[in-house]
């Protein structure tokens, strides 16, 4: 048979990688959300300490490639410290051995190291974009919410989060989807996710072709998934910003 090389127990390893990457995306890729917001709203604060503060993670997290980043958290955070307290703290504690045995994963801080390197690598990139759709709303859109007596929490709630993300979803969209691939290289910290997994196989077969052909294409429909999900947000989005506007305007 052309698949016979697929056996079960490559098909479960690859199935439960393939699961791991799906979550390790999408939780990672809500928190740099979250966080490239906060760093982007700090970068158009009028206090230079906190725009300070925003700008160091922009241009560290940016300007470092993200493998570098997971091994630095992975690999050499841990040896800072003595072996006792290393084995405390990163790898036998009531957290992690918890995490451990919900998830299966036999040494969780790697993965939860290769997400933080994620979260921080993406959300330098996506705070830089939040500000730029910030800075692209039309100026009487703010001037109308501070003559209507709006807080600044009013403001940034309703006028500049909600537009700024909106304006800049589609650049956000290609980053996120970046992302999403960006995800294979926690293959290099341990962590074992679908490209770690389709690893593991070649070790087991020697069929480095086949394995990374499929590796390919899982990752590519994985990439046209997401971005359809993506663009579908950005319709309703678009469609539900038009409708305020319109009720809006007919007030």
């Amino acid at each position: 048979m052309p698949l016979d090389w697929l056996t079960q127990d490559l098909l479960y390893l690859l199935l439960r990688g393939l699961l791991l990457t799906v979550v390790l995306t999408a939780a990672t890729a809500g928190l740099a959300l979250v966080v490239g917001v906060a760093a982007g709203t700090m970068r158009l604060s009028a206090n230079r300490f906190v725009r300070g503060l925003a700008v160091v993670h922009v241009e560290m997290h940016r300007n470092m490639p993200a493998l570098v980043l997971m091994i630095i958290w992975a690999f050499a955070l841990p040896n800072l410290f003595p072996a006792e307290m290393r084995r405390g703290l990163f790898f036998d504690n009531d957290l992690l051995n918890w995490i451990s045995g919900w998830s299966g994963l036999s040494l969780p801080y790697y993965t939860l190291a290769a997400g933080i390197a994620l979260v921080l690598n993406t959300s330098a990139y996506l705070a830089e974009l939040f500000r730029a759709g910030v800075g692209a709303i039309p100026q009487q859109h703010v001037d109308a919410a501070r003559t209507l007596g709006a807080s600044r929490l009013e403001l940034f709630r309703r006028v500049l989060l909600p537009e700024g993300l909106r304006t800049a979803f589609p650049a956000i969209s290609t980053r996120l989807i970046h992302h999403l691939k960006n995800t294979a290289l926690a293959a290099f910290v341990a962590t074992p996710e679908f490209f770690h997994s389709a690893q593991t196989a070649i070790t087991r077969t020697f069929l480095a072709l086949e394995f990374l052909l499929l590796a390919a294409a899982v990752y590519l429909l994985l990439a046209f998934a997401f971005s359809g999900l993506l663009r579908w947000i950005e319709k309703q989005w678009l469609a539900a910003g038009s409708r305020q506007t319109s009720l809006t305007t007919a007030r």
